[in-house]
């Protein structure tokens, strides 16, 4: 995918920063935004654990980001690759965090998946404000036992001794102009020990009287597995351009042979035709904990949902390219699991 980038090279650049530069002002004539996201969100054992929280967008609209490569609570709790976005901006505000190999712990209980994420969207059209949501749940054990999950909302597992577990869980209010939606992958509560929500997102938005302008996909943001060059990789991934810089983040791990793992440390470009769903981002890294690394990362947002669909490719150098073979490469991929997702600018 790198050299369909660069076949126009700065001219995709140039268009996009025009259009992300080109915002309008807030008015009377513009949605209210919020929205929130975060990898981890509760309590265990009475200590607070919040971990890659977006914090709230703000109602003029935006972009806010969180990721971590990995953490954990020693003896409680641990997840990879965590990411968590929020964007508002033209007439939708969306949400989106996902976590890896996430293991729980507490209670007598153990609780473990390999991938979970949430999506949630707030938007407005001709009719007034609607809202959509989905997750995904994948591997998904409960104390040695496996469960199918589908995708249904609000899928309820009790335990014997009443804790229980809530699958895609969602709840949506408001009406007319003003509406709001909550998705959480897997919400967790263990009777007097833990709280937790794992992967949550968070949108709303109240519209003006005229329908606002409509997307134009300028902020992209995705979670997921991929066939990495080893074996399983995951990956989270943003980019875009925020207050006159680059923003976004990398976070990638290949569980293979090699044990490969990326940490983005800085965007450094943004570029892609906005009249398509392709998308490059350059950044500054470290690989395997060592610094001085360079990333390029191409992703595209085929359909919605982005497993089976959506691709994402990663070139990891040692400094800049200057001709020479990537450290680390694994070519364009179809997800295995998770989604790519374009945004409003």
């Amino acid at each position: 995918m790198h050299r369909v980038f660069r076949a126009w090279g700065w001219a995709g650049v140039l268009a996009l920063v025009v259009s992300l530069t080109a915002s309008v002002p807030a008015s009377a004539d513009s949605p209210s935004f919020s929205g929130r996201a975060a990898a981890i969100d509760g309590r265990v054992l009475g200590i607070p654990i919040v971990v890659s929280d977006t914090g709230p967008l703000e109602s003029t609209g935006g972009a806010r980001e969180a990721s971590l490569l990995a953490a954990s609570v020693p003896g409680i709790l641990s997840l990879e690759v965590l990411h968590a976005t929020t964007v508002g901006a033209d007439d939708r505000s969306r949400a989106h965090a996902s976590v890896a190999d996430l293991v729980l712990t507490a209670g007598g209980h153990r609780i473990s998946a390999s991938l979970l994420t949430a999506s949630a969207t707030a938007s407005c059209g001709p009719g007034g404000a609607s809202t959509s949501g989905s997750s995904e749940v994948a591997d998904l054990a409960i104390d040695g036992q496996t469960y199918q999950v589908t995708t249904e909302p609000n899928q309820r597992i009790t335990l014997l001794d009443g804790s229980y577990v809530v699958i895609n869980e969602q709840e949506s209010s408001g009406s007319g102009n003003t509406r709001a939606m909550t998705v959480n992958a897997l919400h967790v509560v263990l009777s007097g020990v833990a709280d937790v929500v794992i992967s949550s997102a968070h949108a709303d938005i109240t519209c003006p009287s005229q329908p606002p302008v409509t997307c134009r996909g300028n902020f992209v943001t995705g979670g997921g597995w991929i066939d990495g060059r080893d074996g399983r990789a995951n990956f989270a991934v943003a980019g875009g351009a925020k207050n006159g810089g680059w923003w976004g983040h990398l976070q990638y791990d290949d569980h293979g042979g090699s044990g490969t793992t990326i940490k983005g440390t800085g965007v450094t470009l943004y570029s892609g035709d906005p009249t398509t769903t392709r998308r490059h981002i350059e950044g500054t890294a470290e690989m395997n904990g060592q610094t001085g690394y360079t990333y390029q990362v191409d992703v595209d947002d085929v359909a919605e949902p982005g497993k089976g669909m959506d691709t994402f490719a990663i070139k990891v150098y040692q400094g800049q390219p200057n001709g020479q073979q990537p450290s680390y490469e694994t070519a364009e991929k179809l997800l295995r699991g998770g989604n790519i997702q374009l945004h409003c600018r």
